[in-house]
């Protein structure tokens, strides 16, 4: 493999135009790999900031445990809870577990919810600040609401309210937690005692008051239809008396006592009407019922007796004891066997329940048309007696007219007695069920026990939040301090702004493994290092621009003093010469020449004495490569600035471009001078150095839109003294490309 890794060959690929929507290409963003750029990287930030992000994670956990420890000596929340449970409505006098189908899941939830709310309610609160207890079971929590030996009930209320007494439902149980926290262990205790016997007390007194009232109306009820029935039997006896009859079987003659006996015949006839078609209609109103028919246990008896449900039966638990079967041979629930034995069992059971609910439906509706048919035959029965009663009654209208008025009054009578016998008997199970423990639906589980540690602080809880409360305000520091860095850090900054063209980077001269020496020279004293590598990458890239454009003259612009572009000219210099081309270097920085000290060359004459009359060939110096040369700055009494503007320098770049292959000036730094822009509107291109870590992205802009308005093509930015960022791999690469170059240096690879 002959090409470096990684961002080493990035450079290669940034002089291509940038994509429309000026976002940068993706070899431009490769350029910048490990280095920091306009984007934050938080990996990247995460590694250059570890050690004061360590620092700051180990200043909150100091924090945190001080923290800690004043909290806990000055301000310790301790917490004592009772807890209760709470029952639905059916929990009556078989078991107080025991649960019925009156109420619903969420009438439960209803239920808990509004008495965890009953706990903490003001009148609640009141009977504990009113307890004469209070002062001698919470001494300590009292003393904070007493003026002159007086307990300020209204702020001892409040404070009940808003800090001590708390309730929880405790998640998938029927469990309602009532607790007290306050300061002081054993006053927390008490507090919660005193909430829990005030609100058992409440409770009781609500319930008590609602169970009376009840009580009271039933016993009203009752003394109603005493009145009524009594008001009854003695109008019947007095029917009964008037139409010369002791009673309702004692007839006068034979023709009365027909009568009668018709009557009576008739009435048990109505009777059994009515109760065929209450039945009838209980069934009639289950079919309708979008929940579905009931039915009965003798209806479920039956069936479950019938010899084909008997069959399925077996048929299941041959299939179960099959499943049992295989379990114990080793297979598993996974197993084909298994999961298809499995299928048809639950297909059986499927069949099943299908043959009972068709075979119950068919009991149901035979039962129905049976009932039917009865009343059918009741309701004929019924007519013909009524027929022949008032045949007969046409001679005892008056008796036949007694008697249905004592057999209406007997009805009533009958009613009566049948509802004073149900309210009688709601008495007596209101008076049961007042006596059970879960009479008021609500049990106390647990009491509360003196705690043996602290609610809060705790420890497992301050520390991490301290921590992660100054990392992350040192975090957000950092990230601001980042955010509002605009210097140019790296060649990312540079391929990330809207047209702007990279054109390569120069990584610092500190971090070449190859050593240390003269950095405007390092290509040539260097040449495996890293360095002079990524100058051949920067030749090409601007090889391939300038060839295809037909450009010889490159003007090589700083943006601040110390950007370095006099060491990127002489080092491109060198480089273009050891690929054979006849290179001339031009020192254009009349203000601190600097490149004839570079080469050992003389200062004048140069530049400034061709441009006052000197022969080009005496001034040019050459170099100890035969294919450089080198144009020094000239004297200092001929450095007339404007003569960069002249026709005399572009006739001179003229002359040169016919003499060499690729003519590179230098000038002054364009923040200092406007030397360069004068000599850009002469040359065929220009580019620009910026230095890491120097320039800001706002001068990188405005010296771009100054250069693109020159004559001379604008190239694109060269990026000087890379350093590698936390987190990068520029550094890693950079040691690989040594070694790979100089194997001498390193063990030889396996």
């Amino acid at each position: 493999m002959t090409t470096t890794p990684g961002p080493m060959n990035a450079p290669q690929g940034l002089g291509s135009p940038r994509p429309a929507s000026g976002g940068p290409s993706p070899s431009a963003a490769g350029g910048g790999g490990g280095v920091g750029g306009v984007a934050i990287d938080p990996i990247k930030l995460l590694m250059k900031y570890k050690y004061i992000l360590a620092g700051a994670a180990g200043v909150g956990m100091v924090v945190g445990v001080v923290a800690y420890v004043l909290l806990l000596k000055f301000k310790p929340v301790w917490t004592s809870a009772s807890v209760f449970e709470a029952y639905t409505p059916s929990a009556s006098i078989i078991s107080p577990t025991a649960t019925g189908n009156m109420e619903s899941q969420n009438e439960i939830e209803r239920f808990m919810l509004t008495q965890a709310r009953q706990m903490t309610r003001e009148d609640v609160l009141n009977r504990v600040a009113t307890d004469p207890r209070l002062g001698r079971e919470a001494p300590l929590w009292t003393s904070q609401f007493e003026e002159g030996g007086k307990l300020d009930i209204v702020a001892a209320v409040k404070e009940l309210q808003n800090s001590v007494a708390k309730t929880r439902i405790i998640p998938g149980t029927r469990l309602i937690e009532l607790s007290a926290s306050c300061r002081w262990r054993e006053d927390a205790t008490a507090l919660a005692k005193l909430l829990r016997e005030a609100y058992m007390t409440e409770l009781k007194r609500v319930a008590g008051s609602s169970t009376q009232t009840q009580r009271d109306q039933i016993q009203q009820q009752l003394e109603k239809f005493n009145n009524e029935l009594r008001d009854l039997q003695t109008r019947r006896d007095a029917l009964l008396r008037d139409a010369g009859v002791t009673t309702i079987n004692e007839q006068g003659s034979e023709t009365l006592q027909r009568l009668y006996i018709l009557n009576t015949q008739i009435l048990d006839v109505q009777n059994q009407i009515q109760l065929r078609q209450v039945s009838i209609k209980q069934l009639q109103d289950q079919l309708d019922n979008p929940a579905g028919v009931q039915f009965t246990d003798q209806i479920k008896d039956e069936v479950e007796e019938s010899p084909l449900i008997i069959n399925f039966k077996q048929q299941i638990q041959s299939a179960e004891a099959e499943l049992k079967g295989m379990l114990m041979r080793g297979l598993t629930r996974e197993h084909r066997e298994y999961k298809r034995t499995d299928s048809l069992l639950q297909g059986m059971k499927q069949n099943l329940e299908a043959e009972r609910q068709a075979a119950m439906r068919k009991k149901f509706d035979s039962n129905l048309e049976q009932m039917k048919i009865v009343l059918q035959s009741l309701e004929n029965q019924a007519r013909d007696m009524t027929t022949e009663r008032n045949t007969i009654s046409d001679k005892q209208q008056v008796a036949a007219r007694t008697m249905a008025q004592v057999k209406d009054l007997e009805d009533k009578i009958g009613n009566i007695q049948r509802s004073i016998a149900n309210f009688t008997e709601q008495q007596r199970t209101m008076s049961m069920l007042a006596e059970l423990p879960t009479a008021n639906r609500v049990m106390v589980a647990s009491e509360e026990k003196l705690p043996r540690e602290v609610s809060s602080p705790k420890l497992m809880v301050v520390l991490p939040a301290s921590m992660l409360g100054i990392v992350g305000l040192v975090s957000a520091l950092i990230l601001a301090i980042e955010l509002m860095d605009s210097r140019v850090k790296g060649p990312a900054d540079i391929a990330l702004m809207p047209r702007m063209k990279l054109l390569g980077w120069i990584p610092d001269a500190s971090e070449d493994p190859s050593g240390s020496g003269a950095i405007e020279t390092t290509f040539r004293d260097r040449p495996r290092g890293v360095i002079a590598e990524n100058y051949r990458q920067l030749r090409s890239v601007m090889a391939k621009r300038l060839g295809q454009a037909g450009h010889k003259s490159l003007v090589v612009i700083g943006g601040m003093p110390g950007s370095g572009s006099t060491s990127v000219m002489c080092n491109m210099g060198l480089a273009w010469a050891a690929s054979d081309k006849k290179v001339l270097l031009i020192d254009a920085n009349f203000r601190r020449p600097g490149m004839h000290r570079v080469f050992a060359l003389r200062e004048t004459p140069g530049l400034a004495d061709v441009l006052t009359g000197a022969s080009i060939d005496e001034v040019i110096q050459h170099t100890s490569d035969a294919r450089l040369d080198v144009l020094s700055a000239g004297s200092r009494e001929k450095r007339v600035f404007e003569m960069f503007s002249s026709e005399r320098f572009g006739q001179l770049l003229a002359e040169l471009k016919a003499r060499y292959d690729l003519v590179l000036i230098d000038v002054a730094p364009a923040l200092v001078a406007s030397d360069g822009l004068a000599v850009a509107n002469r040359t065929d291109a220009s580019c620009l150095v910026v230095r890491a870590m120097g320039e800001k992205r706002g001068l990188v802009g405005r010296l771009r839109n100054d250069l693109s308005d020159a004559r001379g093509e604008f190239l694109g930015v060269v990026v000087n003294a890379v350093k590698p960022s936390a987190g990068g791999y520029i550094r890693g690469n950079m040691r690989a490309t040594h070694e790979y170059q100089n194997p001498s240096e390193t063990p030889a690879a396996a």
